[in-house]
């Protein structure tokens, strides 16, 4: 028995040294793995120039402080009318009163001569905008132009030297991409948060023409406007909107695409509002199988469900129940997609659409009209300074008189008007239609511009409206 346990303890010490060297060496292999991975794995992660390994990750420091001087806090100020509005205040004859109301948001330059790109709900009905640099320094911003039906906004203050940042493409945005999102959430001025990429082609409902890219990088309320970052440090998307139970952040960002941003912005900058093409239809997706056994149609694609008179549609024959599966040469499977592409082309152009007319297939060639978005107007004077008339004017048209219940279908139709303005202490009113300008009429906004920006800040013109039927003159102040 003794000898049964002397071999079983030399056993027993001879098998423990041996996993003890054996795990000795897998230790230091796999230390030397390690070490090897991390090498590998940073720099491919890295894609900028200058972003170096930091214990398998990477740091965002030297790409933060290239970017961040970039971007600004965005103050602007409303007025709204508080009371007056229900049948109690009627009766006492209570005046409605008017508040300011403030608001902040993000925006970051995208030229040295300081334009500035944020969202139009930060500035919506502003009648004072102030932007705030990561060096405290604090300008008064005009505002160019809206666009609500992208939710942005173009915006300028008076400097020759802000370091601004670059679009990027963001068509070439992969999900799964590294980004950073930057901007004064819940007030805490010019945070950095960072995220991936989490999936692309999002549709909301929040706004006319949407594309947006999701993300994880913390959002919260105040981010809205500011850039969404990729690694090469150029802006591939402008942070809008979050959804969430709480009202907080819980990695459900959403960005509007650079590309989408792109057009707004140039045609911001160069006539005050952006200029869409138009076919003039009500459209809707369908499923092959709708389109099978509601309507014995081969395809699934964009129904025609409404054919606006007098439109692009309208003119070269498009039918309710037709079906569009085409255009140029590219597959059609959304409305959204179909929109977007219409939008995107200039007035003028010339496109093809493919189209099922019940079980017959065609190639229609459309003329692409002008969309009657409703935009803000400026005029520039003789002194070149630009004024905001603190109204929304669109071009009349048989449409427009039905959707508003018009009595006539010339002239400029007052969309809305801003409260404080010009406009609003001139009497001008939502539905009002101008005909005449200091006696000179007026069918399109080139026209009225053009009268306008003759004349001198403080001085008044002419206007004469039709509202709902009844014919009068307002005196009109250039706003100072």
């Amino acid at each position: 028995m003794k000898k049964v346990g002397l071999i079983v303890g030399i056993s027993f010490l001879a098998g423990a040294l041996f996993f003890a060297l054996t795990f000795g060496y897998f230790q230091k292999s796999n230390e030397g793995k390690g070490n090897q991975e991390k090498t590998i794995l940073a720099p491919s992660m890295a894609k900028a120039d200058s972003l170096p390994a930091v214990q398998g990750g990477m740091s965002f420091a030297p790409l933060v402080s290239k970017v961040r001087p970039a971007v600004v806090k965005v103050m602007s100020e409303a007025i709204i009318e508080r009371g007056g509005g229900d049948i109690f205040e009627q009766f006492f004859n209570i005046q409605p009163r008017r508040e300011k109301v403030p608001g902040v948001g993000s925006g970051f330059f995208i030229s040295s001569d300081g334009y500035i790109i944020t969202n139009n709900h930060v500035v919506k009905d502003a009648v004072k905008v102030k932007v705030k640099t990561i060096d405290d320094k604090e300008f008064t911003a005009k505002i160019i132009g809206t666009d609500p039906k992208t939710d942005l906004a173009l915006i300028k203050v008076n400097t020759d030297d802000a370091p601004f940042i670059q679009l990027g493409d963001s068509n070439k945005v992969e999900v799964g991409e590294w980004v950073l999102a930057i901007g004064n959430p819940l007030n805490q001025d010019l945070s950095v948060t960072a995220g991936i990429i989490s999936a692309k082609g999002r549709q909301l409902g929040v706004a006319d023409y949407e594309d947006f890219l999701q993300t994880d990088a913390a959002i919260n309320q105040g981010n809205s406007g500011g850039p969404l970052i990729n690694m090469e440090g150029k802006v591939i998307g402008i942070n809008s909107i979050i959804l969430s139970t709480s009202g907080g952040n819980i990695g459900l960002g959403f960005a509007i695409p650079s590309n989408l941003a792109q057009k707004v912005v140039k045609d911001l900058k160069s006539k005050g509002r952006v200029v869409r093409g138009w076919l003039g239809v009500g459209i809707q997706n369908i499923t092959e199988k709708e389109a099978k056994d509601d309507f014995d149609l081969p395809s699934a694609g964009v129904l025609v469900v409404k054919v606006d008179k007098d439109s692009p549609a309208d003119r070269v024959g498009l039918k309710k129940y037709d079906l569009i599966v085409g255009m140029d040469g590219k597959k059609i499977k959304t409305a959204t997609e179909l929109s977007t592409q219409i939008a995107e082309a200039n007035p003028g152009d010339t496109i093809e659409l493919e189209i099922y007319r019940e079980k017959d297939k065609k190639t229609v060639k459309v003329k692409i009209g002008e969309s009657p978005d409703t935009e803000k107007y400026t005029s520039q004077g003789d002194d070149k300074r630009t004024f905001d008339l603190g109204m929304i004017l669109v071009e009349n048209s048989r449409a427009l008189s039905r959707d508003y219940d018009l009595k006539i279908s010339r002239g400029l139709v007052v969309k809305s008007v801003e409260k404080g303005s010009s406009a609003d202490e001139s009497g001008m009113r939502e539905g009002d239609v101008i005909l005449e300008v200091n006696g000179k009429a007026v069918d399109t906004v080139e026209q009225f511009r053009k009268i306008i920006s003759g004349k001198r800040p403080g001085s008044q013109v002419m206007i004469f409206i039709n509202r709902f039927g009844e014919e009068g003159v307002i005196r009109f102040r250039i706003p100072e």
